[in-house]
């Protein structure tokens, strides 16, 4: 830092604390899954046994056991999202199917049957519906794939195009086979949400795959058949891990020309705030100070505000926080670092992820001041709850 003659100028050194939350016990888990649904012609309706609760992740996997694989195309409701590319039996564009896997990030409370359109009204479609909590309500699709077979086979493995890279996903495949088998089997680890060789359907799901490279299911006939197949792998919430905070070491204040009258020295902090553990408790990140201090000349301890605050989510973020503080704070400093006060913070159920915060500050140098280049050390502590 160069001291001006006439002027001066501000840093100051970050300490960053966190307090850290015990790994979370919430993961993704199967909340209930619905029977096979059947419907002719140009629309097919799911259902559940009970009502949803809200936020919860829905998955459909939709067949047509018609060649009607070149004439379908199936449209969810509002919020439905498609999760992979329809995907015929045999591979030829014109055989049964199409086979699809459909989403629903942020379902209501109180759903217990979706319905689909074929866009087709010679259709003849299966669907099946699960319920799923613990997975990621923005952008939770994190991988796809489809597969199919042309000749016939006792086996048929489907992967998604990329690797897994998050612990804790769930991964769901659906299996378009030929009608009247005597048996289908899900692969190694893999969980059989609905099988029907009978009707050629089948559903299966796996949850915490090995990360690191794409995921695979194989899936097995009896007697032999050729296949059409989907997987896609959804991410999990904000959950498993801690609550953390990453700050810059150091934070400058533009020099000033002193001229007798009170100036301002105005810069921006970004933090990063991560809350991984799942809790709901939200957090609060609080800040205190030393005085600004050059050699034996200090500023006041009231020379420092925080005038405002933004926040914008970072990827991955699940939620982004609800901030009850009011600005302009000015930032507690004394020659041992006074109690320190709140900056920002989540309410309860909010906050999840990462989310990067800006904070706009100043310092208000006295037109008495020394020139000089003036330091403090600010202590940012984070903590769970509001």
């Amino acid at each position: 830092m160069r001291t001006v003659e006439g002027g001066l100028c501000a840093a100051a050194a970050l300490i960053v604390a966190a307090a850290l939350a015990d790994p979370a016990s919430a993961s993704i888990a199967l909340v209930q899954k619905g029977t096979l649904a059947s419907g002719g012609g140009s629309s097919v309706t799911a259902t559940l046994p009970s009502a949803t609760t809200s936020g919860d992740l829905l998955v459909a996997v939709l067949e047509d056991v018609n060649s009607g694989c070149g004439f379908d195309s199936y449209s969810g409701p509002a919020g439905w999202v498609q999760a992979t590319t329809a995907v015929c039996r045999g591979g030829l564009g014109v055989g049964p199917g199409p086979l699809e896997i459909w989403y629903d990030p942020n379902v209501s409370a109180g759903t217990t049957s979706v319905t689909f359109n074929t866009g087709s009204a010679g259709a003849n479609s299966l669907a099946q519906l699960s319920e799923w909590s613990g997975v990621a309500k923005t952008s939770p699709l994190a991988q796809s794939g489809t597969g199919a077979s042309a000749l016939p086979g006792s086996s048929l493995s489907v992967s998604t195009s990329t690797s897994i890279a998050s612990v804790g996903e769930l991964a769901v495949t659906g299996f378009d086979t030929s009608s009247g088998l005597s048996s289908f089997s899900a692969g190694s680890g893999w969980t059989s949400l609905i099988s029907s060789p009978g009707s050629g359907f089948d559903s299966d799901y796996i949850v915490n795959p090995p990360t690191g490279s794409a995921l695979t299911e194989t899936g097995t006939s009896s007697p032999q058949t050729t296949y059409g197949a989907a997987i896609a792998a959804f991410a999990p919430a904000c959950a498993g891990g801690s609550l953390t905070v990453k700050a810059p070491s150091t934070t400058s204040f533009p020099g000033v020309s002193l001229n007798g009258y009170v100036r301002s020295s105005p810069s921006s902090l970004a933090v990063t705030v991560d809350d991984e553990s799942g809790s709901g408790s939200g957090w609060n990140l609080d800040a205190t100070s030393t005085t600004l201090t050059s050699g034996g000349f200090t500023l006041p301890t009231s020379a420092t505000t925080i005038t405002s605050a933004s926040a914008v989510a970072g990827s991955g973020n699940c939620s982004m926080p609800t901030n009850a503080i009011g600005y302009p704070i000015t930032l507690p400093a004394a020659a041992s670092a006074p109690a320190a006060v709140s900056l920002y913070d989540a309410a309860a159920h909010t906050g999840a992820g990462p989310v990067n915060v800006t904070f706009n500050t100043n310092v208000s140098v006295p037109g008495s001041a020394h020139a000089g280049a003036f330091a403090s050390t600010w202590t940012l502590t984070l903590a769970s709850g509001p």
